[in-house]
C-alpha cells in the first residue's frame, strides 16, 4: 500500500481533523521553505522599531504617523483616552440634570436664598436658584461640545457608531432643547441662551430634564456606552506594543497561533 492510500485511509471520515492537520502541515512547509519568513520580513518593513509606519513617497507631509492598533484602526492611545474621558465627563453633567431627588435637594425645587445688601446687611427668600441650574447646564453644553470635538479624528467604528446613537437623541429633542434656549446648530454643537433659559417656568425645565426617560437621562446612557467603547479600543491600542514596549507586534500577526512564539 502506498503512502498516499494509507494516509488516505486513516484519515477516512475524519475532515475536519484531517483538514487541520493538513493546515499545518501547510504552514509548517511555508516556514521550512522560507516563506513565512519572507512575508513577516517585507510585513515588518513598513514599521520602525518604535511601531510607526514608515513614511512614503506620498506622506512626507505628513507631520506625524499613527500606529496602527489590534482594532485595526490608526487612532493612538492618546486620542481614545480623551474621547473616554470627555465621554465620561458628559455622563456626569447629564445625570447630573436628569437626576429626581426629593426636597431641596433638587435641582428645580425652591430653595432659602441670602441676598446681599449694598449696605452690608442680609435678606432671605424663598426662591428656585437658577444661578446653579445655569451653570449646570452650561457644564453639559460645555461637556457635550467637548466629546464631539474629541471623536472628531476617531476612525474606529464601535466609537464613531456611538457617537452616532448620541447624537440621534440630540436630534430627536432638537426643538425641545430650544425650546429651553439650547440651541444645536448644523454641527450637532450646543450653544445656550442664558437669558432665554432663565426666563423659562422652572416646571418646564423640571419636565424636560428630569428622569432616566428625559433627553437628558438617554444622553447620559449613550455618553456611557461611547466612553466604554473608546475605552475598549485604548486597551485594544496599548496591546499593539510587546510587554517590553519596544517593538510594535501588526495586528495581522497577533493571531495566537503557535507559530507567534517564533517571532
Amino acid at each position: 500500500m502506498s503512502f498516499f492510500n494509507y494516509s488516505s485511509t486513516l484519515f477516512s471520515g475524519m475532515s475536519t481533523g484531517a483538514t487541520s492537520f493538513t493546515g499545518m502541515l501547510g504552514e509548517y512547509n511555508q516556514i521550512k521553505s522560507g516563506t513565512y519568513g519572507r512575508l513577516l520580513k517585507a510585513y515588518y518593513k513598513k514599521y520602525n522599531a518604535d511601531g510607526t509606519a514608515k513614511s512614503s513617497a506620498t506622506d512626507k507631509n505628513k507631520t506625524t504617523n499613527k500606529v496602527k492598533t489590534s482594532s485595526d484602526t490608526v487612532d493612538t492611545v492618546k486620542e481614545l483616552d480623551a474621547v473616554k474621558n470627555s465621554a465620561t465627563t458628559l455622563q456626569t453633567a447629564a445625570m447630573k440634570l436628569a437626576a429626581v431627588k426629593e426636597g431641596s435637594s433638587s435641582l428645580y425645587a425652591k430653595k432659602t436664598m441670602v441676598d446681599k445688601k449694598e449696605d452690608g446687611t442680609t435678606s432671605t427668600r424663598t426662591d428656585y436658584d437658577y444661578d446653579t441650574l445655569v451653570k449646570s447646564v452650561q457644564s453639559f453644553v460645555s461637556a457635550y461640545n467637548d466629546t464631539l470635538k474629541s471623536v472628531g479624528t476617531i476612525e474606529a467604528s464601535s466609537v464613531q457608531q456611538k457617537t452616532q446613537w448620541l447624537t440621534q437623541v440630540t436630534g430627536q429633542y432638537k426643538d425641545e432643547f430650544s425650546a429651553v434656549g439650547i440651541t444645536v446648530d448644523k454641527d450637532g454643537r450646543m450653544t445656550l441662551d442664558e437669558k432665554a433659559f432663565r426666563e423659562k417656568d422652572m416646571t418646564e425645565l423640571q419636565d424636560f430634564f428630569e428622569g432616566t426617560d428625559s433627553a437628558l437621562g438617554k444622553l447620559a446612557r449613550q455618553a456611557s456606552n461611547l466612553a466604554g467603547a473608546a475605552e475598549l479600543q485604548s486597551t485594544r491600542a496599548a496591546s499593539a506594543y510587546t510587554a517590553g514596549g519596544s517593538s510594535y507586534k501588526p495586528d495581522s500577526m497577533n493571531s495566537g497561533t503557535l507559530f507567534d512564539s517564533l517571532f
